[in-house]
């Protein structure tokens, strides 16, 4: 796997956009030919398409919640393991997930930088020094 760091860290589930993307033809194709030559058949493969797009987009809510579910408890028990564990309260959901690309070591201070200053996602990544690459993500 390629080295993980700020500059390309972003997780693009191509295959989700693969998905959208042919849904969203077959919408469009299957709403001309309701317009054309209405008929219960085609109004059927209209009503199909858009139940198919509702579940893409819903797996991806679902799978992005349950990844930010995982890593709250990871924080959790990180900041927990450096004594830390009553700060978490304190942090964003965005926040939470943003400092886990900070090691262990760096953690303490750039949680107290976090809380004190209300960094952003954004700038809370780009205060790691060292990287800690998330190669698992949904």
């Amino acid at each position: 796997m390629a080295e993980q760091r700020y500059e390309r860290h972003a997780h693009r589930p191509r295959l989700s956009g693969v998905a959208g993307i042919f849904t969203l033809i077959a919408m469009a194709l299957f709403a001309i030919v309701v317009v054309r030559q209405p008929s219960l058949v085609t109004l059927g493969l209209l009503s199909l398409s858009i139940a198919v797009a509702t579940l893409v987009v819903i797996s991806r809510v679902y799978i992005v919640s349950l990844q930010d579910r995982i890593i709250r408890l990871e924080m959790h028990g990180r900041l927990s393991r450096l004594g830390r564990d009553r700060d978490f309260g304190r942090l964003s959901i965005k926040q939470i997930t943003a400092l886990r690309f900070a090691s262990d070591a760096e953690l303490p201070a750039l949680l107290d930088k976090t809380i004190a200053e209300n960094l952003t996602p954004d700038q809370i990544k780009r205060a790691v020094v060292n990287w800690q690459a998330d190669h698992y993500r949904t």
